[in-house]
């Protein structure tokens, strides 16, 4: 699908949600996309509080890092994609964030149609990506430095007197990079109304990680994280969540939801997370975007 692009950089909630600016011919329309980051991603989290060995306090969690690289909003319609191809001035600079300060992407000069089809791509920084709110160049280094990535989230779990840190970096080899079917309820993409603009959230859900399931009815839980903790420093990394497999992690919970999309509890506990990354995009508050498998388009 050809995309068309305007890039409009700012806090969330930094752009008027009026009229067509003036290079959209009135019969044209408008659509804003805000990302920007959950309620939990930015508040902290508590986890459940019982495991296979019975009640436990619960971890009280705080995001204290998380970085995106951010390429582009898309929007289409299978089969009429002129109808929702964006016709306005371009730009074509990413831009590294971190989604707790939130940036907007604007599509100006749409014409009025139904585009179902709207879609989320990250990828890794490259020369010429800007370095957005929250972020900094050594940010976007990290993400650039040895296995690319278009992620990174570092937590901290506390729970009486004991301190668990949690260091996940997302590269693009292994990692879902785009999203699509972006939809909330019934309701699929966005509407384009001619003179006017339809503005959608798109947010990053950090605490997705750290979910017994892909489902958000479901609890949080870091005794896997804990477990993987071999070196018992209270650092626990990718590497380390790679080394035990999901059979080890979620053993000591007693959960019986750990498990990949497909019902298997194949893998390594770290191909678990990635999973889970997939459904780490909400849209419009309740709705959700699904990342591509790995390697795939």
């Amino acid at each position: 699908m050809q995309r068309f692009l305007l890039f409009l950089v700012g806090f969330a909630g930094a752009v008027a949600a009026s009229c067509v600016p003036a290079d959209g011919a009135i019969s044209l329309g408008s659509a804003s996309f805000t990302i920007k980051a959950t309620p939990m991603t930015e508040q902290g989290f508590s986890t459940v509080d019982t495991n296979r060995r019975g009640k436990l306090d619960p971890w009280q969690v705080s995001i204290d890092r998380v970085l995106l690289s951010f390429k582009t909003m898309t929007i289409g319609k299978v089969g009429e994609e002129d109808r929702c191809s964006y016709r306005g001035r371009g730009a074509t600079n990413d831009i590294v964030f971190d989604p707790r300060f939130g940036i907007v992407q604007t599509f100006n000069g749409v014409e009025q149609s139904e585009c179902p089809d709207v879609g989320v791509v990250f990828g890794p920084p490259e020369a010429g990506t800007d370095i957005g709110p929250g972020a900094t160049v050594k940010d976007a280094l990290d993400l650039r430095a040895g296995f690319a990535a278009h992620a990174l989230v570092e937590a901290t779990g506390r729970r009486a007197g004991k301190t668990l840190r949690i260091v996940l970096r997302f590269d693009t080899a292994r990692t879902a990079a785009k999203f699509g079917g972006c939809q909330a309820g019934s309701s699929r993409g966005i509407t384009v109304i001619a003179g006017a603009r339809d503005e959608a959230t798109v947010s990053f859900a950090a605490e997705m990680l750290f979910r017994e399931g892909v489902s958000t009815t479901l609890g949080t839980r870091l005794e896997p994280f804990e477990v993987a903790d071999a070196d018992e420093d209270g650092v626990v990394t990718m590497a380390e969540i790679d080394a035990i497999t999901l059979l080890e992690a979620a053993g000591q919970t007693g959960s019986e939801f750990y498990q990949l999309p497909d019902g298997s509890r194949s893998g390594t506990f770290g191909d678990y997370v990635r999973q889970l990354f997939r459904f780490a995009v909400y849209y419009r508050g309740n709705g959700g975007c699904v990342g591509n498998e790995p390697g795939t388009e």
